[in-house]
């Protein structure tokens, strides 16, 4: 698969057109405790004022993860 496939790959799934389940495969893999885990991450290399919007944004994702 080269680099054109990907790119077409990515274009179908934002357009809708979700052939292979994209979109269902990165919900599985995009657990809660994986964005508890890249939230942690971010918080590490950003200032501690930002700690706030970081954990807002992990609990949206949360959400619509659902």
């Amino acid at each position: 698969m080269g680099l054109d496939d990907l790119v077409n790959k990515a274009k179908d799934a934002l357009g809708g057109n979700d052939k292979d389940g994209l979109i269902e495969k990165a919900k599985e893999q995009l657990t809660d405790e994986r964005i508890d885990q890249v939230a942690d991450a971010i918080k590490k290399v950003t200032p501690d004022n930002i700690d706030e919007k970081v954990d807002q944004l992990a609990e949206q994702a949360k959400k619509l993860n659902d």
